[in-house]
């Protein structure tokens, strides 16, 4: 991973740290970040990102003044200014570091679309209702574990969601970029990827809290959603999904095909026991 995205990020923790707050981290990074000191083979396969997807829970804007406080941080402190093709919910700075905010449905904020209002014509989240039970199983990241360097201050710390939680939400994105009108191979591709990634590096300790979760919200329609998308796309290697990494040209290059469908066959297995 590249240093540069590391050093944003930090900078983000010191500030939210401030607040007493952790920032939650999604998407490929948040998929790094957890299992950056995994030993499985799979490991080589994690996917370089530059890319910092914050998600915004309901527990850090029932404050509204923090809440503020969280955009003051975005768009004065660390100087991201807004997208004209996101506006309000995607940002960048003067160096190209990109930055996009996510939010879970929050009955108290106006909805507008896609768009949860954290701070009118400040900061939005872009809906991610998926993330409806996010902050169960929080992991807590300490960046200097990840990333050693001499003098970091070991209390910077990010949290990111479980790895039940990745898999759903990467799960709705792959559904989301695989077929329809949003189809875009190549995200696609990257969505799968990464729910390899989270299959086989997911540890039994990962896996018994996984199951627990999913217990608890057997009866959530997200839940049967992503049950759903399982079965059709990744419950053998033939399906989309499986399908998708399997043409990866950077999938286990020096494997023959039998051997590649030999691990995708091995994930599948392990994500229908989760999912199935």
């Amino acid at each position: 991973m590249d240093k540069e995205i590391l050093h944003h990020l930090a900078d983000l923790a010191e500030e939210y740290a401030r607040l007493g707050l952790q920032p939650v981290i999604c998407g490929g990074l948040g998929v790094y970040l957890c299992f950056s000191g995994s030993e499985g083979d799979a490991k080589q396969l994690i996917r370089a990102t530059n890319d910092i997807d914050l998600m915004i829970t309901r527990a850090q804007v029932l404050d509204r003044s923090r809440c503020r406080a969280i955009a003051r941080i975005i768009t004065e402190k660390l100087h991201y200014a807004v997208r004209e093709e996101g506006k309000h919910f995607r940002f960048l700075k003067a160096s190209g570091q990109p930055l996009d905010i996510l939010a879970p449905p929050i009955e108290f904020l106006k909805i507008d679309g896609f768009r949860v209002k954290l701070v009118e014509s400040k900061l939005h989240g872009h809906l991610t209702k998926e993330a409806e039970f996010i902050e169960e199983d929080l992991r807590n990241v300490v960046l200097p574990d990840v990333h050693p360097e001499e003098g970091a201050d070991q209390s910077i710390t990010v949290l990111v969601p479980s790895p039940v939680n990745l898999l759903i939400l990467k799960l709705f994105a792959f559904r989301d970029r695989n077929r329809g009108d949003r189809q875009e191979d190549e995200r696609a591709q990257a969505h799968a990827w990464d729910i390899f990634i989270i299959t086989m590096l997911s540890e039994l300790r990962d896996y018994r809290e996984g199951r627990r979760f999913l217990e608890r919200h057997k009866d959530s329609e997200i839940i049967q959603t992503v049950k759903h998308i399982v079965t059709m796309n990744f419950s053998n290697v033939d399906q989309d999904g499986w399908q998708r990494v399997l043409g990866a040209s950077d999938f286990y290059p020096l494997l023959n095909r039998h051997d590649k469908e030999a691990k995708l066959e091995d994930a599948s297995r392990r994500l229908m026991r989760w999912f199935g």
